[in-house]
């Protein structure tokens, strides 16, 4: 039995109606029943936002999960989408059944049948009925000469601390011209009476201490709060002082990337002060990680905000025309899975579509998404290192993993849009 959801009503139609003349027997759901061999998902293939679309088909593979089942996530060409970071990652989560996601052209529904007979794993179905599934590429490293390019200005998204900052930095060196660094932290200044630190746990005591004194009466959570901002402060300053440094002009814009009047008003303020935004790198993210079986809509609303409605955001405030470069930091969970990363995969997939399409439409620019594996920085903390190391995963030093992007961005092979940096992760 085959089931085939109706969240695309003339979709699921079609497709019943291929399955059911190819000698399957099909029927359509609302909801599957997770009794069936096969389940074919239309979620993905519906007009409504990112993060709703892919939430319903999350929600619809939990339904299906069947011992020994296939649970299908369809997606469309002609959409940005990331259901391949979903079933990625579910074949690690639930290796009892299988999922895989097929990205179909428009109108393709009558491939379905062929690619359910012949097997199809992950990847794109022509209208031929061939299946185009993407590879890692060739082996990446930091070559002994680095290209330059003509001094512009340029946007970095979530740049001001931690591994965007470090390719920031290297890019000053590079490219020169006009860094703006946004970031949702707030610049905020050093108490005069403080003591430089950049450790929390000292920072927090030197605060408790100030606060006593002061008489002021404050909580463990809002000392732990004061003692963040202050530390994102300083690391923006030394952020924009190594720019500086490097032969760039800094600046820094608070900007949460998910916002779209914020990013529209405070492009268009920064354009109006620095000149025409010609290079573009999207570094923010979050985290919420959790296995897909207890995931919330609100964590995945958040890890798709800064990373998914930021790309949005940003393209609806710049003309995509001006731009000349244009880099996504993705992850490697995107391209090989990771357990409780469903979402972060997801979201970092659909900005890998976006890549590819923005190559295509924007041809003047060069385009890079960097699936990165884990830094040795930025939201990799001591557990998560030792985490990796135990798979045999090498971290990326930040030095090395800064010339890569830089040589790749301002050197590398136009048609080379997609790069997996770092080791290949398990794949069970």
């Amino acid at each position: 039995m085959v089931e085939v959801t109706e969240a695309q009503p003339a979709s699921a139609a079609a497709i019943a109606a291929t399955v059911a003349a190819a000698g399957f027997e099909a029927r359509r759901v609302a909801v599957p029943t997770g009794s069936a061999s096969a389940t074919i998902l239309t979620e993905g293939l519906t007009n409504v936002a990112a993060d709703a679309r892919h939430w319903a088909t999350l929600v619809a593979a939990r339904a299906a999960r069947r011992e020994g089942g296939l649970t299908l996530l369809l997606q469309s060409a002609d959409a940005w989408s990331g259901l391949e970071g979903l079933s990625r990652t579910l074949r690690k989560e639930w290796p009892e059944s299988r999922a895989f996601a097929w990205t179909l052209p428009p109108g393709g529904e009558a491939l379905v049948a062929h690619a359910l007979r012949s097997g199809y794993a992950d990847g794109e179905i022509s209208f031929t009925g061939t299946l185009s599934v993407p590879s890692p590429g060739p082996s990446l490293a930091p070559p002994s000469v680095i290209p330059g390019a003509s001094p512009g200005v340029w946007l970095v998204t979530g740049g001001a601390r931690g591994v965007t900052a470090a390719c920031a930095i290297e890019l000053a060196r590079r490219a020169g011209g006009t860094i703006l660094l946004a970031g949702r932290s707030a610049e905020t200044p050093w108490p005069a009476d403080l003591p430089d630190t950049g450790d929390l746990k000292t920072l927090r005591g030197l605060l408790v201490d100030r606060f006593r004194q002061s008489g002021a009466r404050v909580t463990p959570a809002e000392i732990d709060r004061t003692a963040r901002n202050l530390l994102a402060g300083a690391e923006i300053r030394e952020t924009l002082a190594a720019i500086r440094k490097a032969g760039a002009e800094g600046a820094y814009i608070p900007l949460d990337a998910g916002d779209g009047v914020a990013v529209s008003g405070a492009l268009s303020q920064a354009q109006a002060k620095w000149g025409q935004i010609t290079g573009w790198v999207h570094g923010a993210g979050v985290l919420a990680d959790k296995l897909a079986a207890d995931k919330t809509e609100a964590e995945l609303r958040r890890v798709f905000a800064p990373k998914v409605g930021g790309v949005m955001n940003i393209l609806a405030a710049l003309d995509a025309a001006q731009l000349r470069y244009i880099a996504f930091f993705s992850s490697a969970a995107a391209f090989f899975g990771n357990k409780g990363q469903s979402d972060y995969a997801m979201a970092n997939a659909l900005l890998a579509s976006a890549g590819r399409s923005l190559a295509r439409t924007v041809p003047e620019a060069q385009v890079k998404v960097f699936h990165w594996g884990p830094w040795a920085g930025g939201m990799v903390d001591g557990a998560l290192a030792s985490h990796f190391e135990a798979q045999g995963i090498p971290l990326i030093p930040l030095d090395e993993g800064a010339r890569i992007f830089v040589s790749e961005l301002l050197g590398g092979a136009p048609e080379q849009v997609e790069l997996v940096v770092g080791e290949a992760w398990a794949t069970t």
